[in-house]
């Protein structure tokens, strides 16, 4: 709508200072401060070619006949302001009212309700890879979360998303994790961790703490590398009930997302890369490898990258991706895998069903006897894993250029992000500092969540029945952990605030919920007085907080096209809060359902449906779950 008026602005532009339209319409943008509805700076550049007063030329351009959608247009400085018609605002509110009722799945439609008639791209987007020893973490949590926003957010713009996480099964810690099951008694369960003792992941969380401590011993470590030795090497007694072990811890793990209502679409397990495309995967790499002769490196296949761009300076740029042993290191399976993302490595993995997942559909896993199905050829591969791992995915991209695939190089994207903190500090795996102490709440995701939960029940007015209170609760806990985390750009450190992350009245999750159940309260209110939303009467006059909404309402597309295209969820996350604060200005200041608002009931019963539409696609976006009432 906007787009088709801002053509036809710039046409006219064109036409006055004799530039090509494609000029004018860049010139186009969001004045800065909300002083009008859209502003053009095409006088600075026109001005310099024709050396002319910008300011003068503004004014000249303000007398021009614009579309009749413009109610006027303002010369200031060398700045040309225009402001929408209430035709033009009236045409938003009923078309925003109505995409509401027309949203059905992300899938069929974006967020504006417009269908998606052509895919643009294919994109797998990898997250959050834990290694199945352990329970989430808060760290965890934030990389799962940042996936299944950008994912989100990423088919939102009419892309196929495909979600994929890679299970390590192979890596020494499932190796060491293993022995413990074998040779050690069952864990200590910690004060308060009863709730989670028959929890796979946590029990394994635990008991790796005690393993850790014995990992000095030389005796268990050659065990250990014994069964490390059989898992790479599979189809054995050990590698198959190892196997099983992993499933079943991460099933557990697959609890936690589900209590987020995050979903994947295949799981792909470390052992059947191994057994399947590696070594086709290593044919292709191995024109662009050296076999070092000397030094520490002497025996192993290494990339060499030193003094290549993007590794100027770097010491020890040259990265290892076979062992002397013949084994591969992580970069060398991550780089195969990535050739399998982008099909450039023929599909031998089968599937079998998984788990069901929050939204009732099935996740699979990878496997050696099930069946075909197709998740790979990606146009885009994302892999969202932390800050500390850059030079190893820029590894990643060096490689693929290395070896001709410059295209598949450059849409080979490493989403980074920073470490969470609890005020209280940091947290290991291996030293078990993620376990709470003294019934204190630990620092995993189940734990996090299960506390903030609490916390968000204790807040609940009386009045509400225990279903609703545990409904209420959940959404609002599961939003307020979301919300704090997707607000902070990725690159930076979060320190997670409970209380601040529950607040009503501010930069949160539950503030943004509540904004929305206030215009779904006022809808209900509505049918009860039997007032149905209303056409706006010509002539109508928009005041200041109704503007202030509409333009929010005109910008969200641009939001979310730009997080998309950035692949960012923060921008996102300040939009919905600037929505929730100018609707709730909006309800504040301009009568709705009171007799004050007389024979604009209906109309403006229409603005609170628009808002509510606004407001729900946000959330939709971040996974914020919707509530009618709170």
């Amino acid at each position: 709508m906007e787009k088709e008026l801002k053509e036809k602005i710039a046409k006219c532009l064109s036409l006055e200072a004799g530039v090509a339209q494609e000029e004018a319409l860049a010139s186009l943008c969001a004045p800065k401060g909300g002083q009008a509805d859209l502003c053009s700076t095409l006088a600075f550049s026109v001005a310099k070619k024709e050396r002319q007063n910008p300011a003068a030329l503004c004014k000249k351009w303000a007398g021009a006949k614009f579309p009749s959608q413009i109610s006027s247009v303002e010369a200031v400085g060398p700045y040309l302001n225009f402001y929408y018609s209430p035709i033009f605002w009236n045409l938003l509110v009923e078309k925003y009212a109505k995409k509401e009722k027309e949203i059905k799945s992300v899938p069929e439609k974006n967020v504006s309700g417009a269908k998606i008639s052509k895919i643009k791209k294919r994109v797998i987007v990898e997250f959050p890879s834990v290694n199945p020893n352990k329970p989430w973490h808060a760290g965890h949590l934030r990389n799962a979360l940042l996936g299944d926003c950008v994912s989100r957010i990423l088919e939102n713009a009419g892309n196929e998303v495909v979600r994929l996480d890679y299970i390590d099964d192979l890596g020494l810690q499932v190796a060491q994790s293993f022995w413990g099951q074998q040779n050690l008694d069952a864990p200590h369960v910690p004060s308060g961790g009863e709730k989670y003792a028959s929890k796979s992941d946590h029990v394994c969380g635990w008991q790796y703490v005690e393993v850790a401590k014995k990992m000095d011993d030389e005796q268990v470590m050659r065990e250990v590398r014994e069964i490390l030795h059989k898992l790479e090497e599979g189809n054995n007694e050990i590698s198959l009930s190892a196997r099983a072990s992993v499933e079943a811890i991460v099933a557990a793990q697959h609890e936690s997302a589900k209590t987020f209502g995050i979903c994947h679409d295949a799981l792909i397990f470390e052992s059947d890369i191994m057994h399947t495309i590696f070594e086709k995967g290593m044919k292709k790499l191995q024109n662009s490898l050296t076999r070092e002769t000397e030094g520490k490196n002497k025996g192993c296949l290494v990339v060499k990258l030193e003094g290549e761009e993007g590794f100027e300076g770097m010491q020890g740029a040259d990265k290892v991706l076979i062992r002397s042993d013949g084994t591969a290191t992580y970069t060398g399976k991550d780089v195969v895998f990535t050739l399998w993302k982008f099909g450039k490595l023929k599909n031998d993995f089968k599937y079998e069903k998984f788990a069901t997942q929050a939204d009732g559909s099935y996740s699979f896993m990878s496997c050696l006897r099930g069946k075909k199905m197709k998740f790979a050829g990606a146009d885009i591969a994302v892999n969202v894993i932390g800050m500390e791992q850059a030079y190893p995915q820029k590894v990643i991209s060096a490689v693929m250029q290395k070896i001709g695939y410059e295209k598949e190089a450059s849409n080979f994207i490493h989403l980074a992000y920073e470490h969470v903190v609890l005020p209280s500090g940091k947290f290991s795996g291996r030293a078990g500092t993620w376990i709470g102490k003294d019934g204190q709440a630990g620092f995993s995701a189940d734990e996090l969540v299960d506390e903030v939960i609490l916390r968000a029940s204790e807040r609940i007015k009386e009045g509400y029945s225990p279903v609703e209170r545990e409904k209420i609760s959940r959404a609002v806990g599961t939003a307020a952990i979301r919300f704090s985390f997707l607000r902070t750009s990725a690159n930076q450190k979060i320190v997670f605030d409970i209380e601040r992350a529950l607040s009503l009245s501010g930069d949160s999750g539950p503030y943004v919920q509540y904004a929305y159940a206030r215009a779904c309260a006022i809808l209900e209110k509505a049918k009860k007085m039997k007032v149905k939303p209303g056409k706006m009467p010509s002539g109508y006059k928009y005041n200041e907080s109704e503007v202030s909404l509409l333009r929010l309402m005109l910008l969200f597309e641009e939001i979310a096209q730009k997080c998309a295209i950035n692949y960012q969820v923060h921008p996102l996350c300040d939009f919905a809060i600037e929505a929730a604060g100018s609707f709730n200005k909006f309800y504040t200041s301009t009568p709705v359902l009171s007799d004050e608002a007389g024979e604009f009931k209906g109309a403006r019963l229409l603005e609170v449906e628009a808002a509510r539409a606004l407001l729900g696609k946000c959330m939709d976006l971040l996974g914020i779950e919707k509530l009618e009432k709170m």
